[in-house]
């Protein structure tokens, strides 16, 4: 995935609020306003300061946009960033959608009430109603304090906890929903949302029950990274044999034979060191231009940039280098490189 394809940083300006947010009830709160305009001014407040959208179905809150998966490309995902995309969206067949947040730098914990009729949680959990509940005995564990931070509450009265997506070289955190037994999952009443998913964004109304998703946080506090405690949750406990904490053993120098499988050779060691020593901003970039060139190269020297070695070294050398995303995002720009190096077709050699 191109880096820079995703939200580069999070916004300084003050993220969106609803009007009339001190609205007496749902049918004041509603009363008056054109909610196409309102939405689409919602999804554009958004875009402007670098955050994907999608829009969504008013009933289910389902995407009617597909292509933001956590697997997505650079290609798929620049329609929810593009102004014309997103006013033809709003403007046109999805007039009134709800608004929804592409959540590719972000990490948001959805704190659901318990609906009516439906099982209470049992064991741990026994006695929570709501994922309030559910954090506070996380937090109580974990012997932090309730994380300060952008705040979002729904029209149904959950909450949602905005925080950054970790950005120290390791694993991007995805989506889960409700109690499971690996990483993301967190409890009952709780889902998360991270790469791949969405949240109804703050502003957006809610046309079942006249309401806007509402910022309860100060105008002026940031989506905060995510504490260690809540992280170390979020994130597997196992890693990749290529981890940044797992050290590739020393290469073995070789001879080799021909002068175009020595040139070979010096050019794997010369983009492995330039992706080692990229620099944040350039690293996915520097990393793609790596492996498109090595590809080109294969044909000159199979064995020496065979596409084994050429992925493993790469991916050792984006690791080190701290490339945002881990494993998964390094070799899918790696894949991407080298598919479009071995079809670029090979000079033709004077005769």
């Amino acid at each position: 995935m191109i880096e820079n394809a995703q939200v580069t940083g999070l916004p300084q300006q003050a993220l969106p609020t609803p009007r009339h947010e001190g609205a007496a009830g749902p049918s004041s709160a509603v009363r008056g306003i054109d909610l196409t305009s309102h939405q689409l001014g919602v999804a554009l407040t958004w875009i402007r300061r670098g955050m994907p959208v999608v829009p969504c179905s008013r009933t289910d809150k389902g995407a009617l946009v597909p292509g933001f998966g956590k697997d997505a490309t650079a290609d798929q995902l620049r329609q929810f960033f593009d102004e014309e995309d997103v006013r033809a969206w709003w403007t046109g067949r999805f007039k009134r959608a709800h608004v929804g947040l592409l959540t590719r730098r972000l990490v948001v914990v959805d704190l659901d009430v318990l609906k009516a009729g439906a099982a209470e949680p049992t064991g741990r959990w026994a006695g929570c109603q709501h994922g309030t509940d559910v954090l506070e005995r996380l937090v109580a564990e974990a012997g932090a304090d309730w994380p300060d931070t952008y705040t979002v509450v729904t029209p149904s009265g959950g909450l949602h906890l905005y925080f950054e997506q970790p950005d120290d070289g390791g694993p991007l955190i995805g989506c889960a929903t409700g109690e499971g037994t690996t990483a993301p999952h967190l409890g009952p009443l709780v889902d998360v949302r991270g790469v791949g998913g969405y949240v109804i964004a703050a502003g957006s109304y809610s046309s079942t029950q006249g309401q806007a998703y509402t910022r309860t946080s100060p105008a002026s506090l940031r989506p905060r990274p995510l504490p260690a405690w809540l992280l170390e949750k979020l994130r597997p406990t196992t890693t990749s044999p290529l981890s940044t904490t797992t050290p590739r053993p020393a290469r073995v120098p070789v001879e080799y034979a021909t002068r175009a499988e020595r040139y070979a050779d010096a050019a794997l060691r010369g983009e492995v060191d330039r992706v080692a020593s990229g620099q944040p901003g350039e690293r996915n970039r520097i990393l793609f231009a790596a492996a498109r060139r090595l590809g080109e190269l294969h044909h000159t020297a199979p064995a020496v940039l065979a596409e084994t070695v050429v992925r493993d070294e790469l991916l050792d050398a984006a690791l080190r280098a701290g490339l945002r995303g881990g494993d998964r995002e390094a070799l899918a720009t790696i894949r991407s490189g080298w598919t479009k190096g071995i079809s670029t077709p090979a000079p033709a050699v004077a005769a």
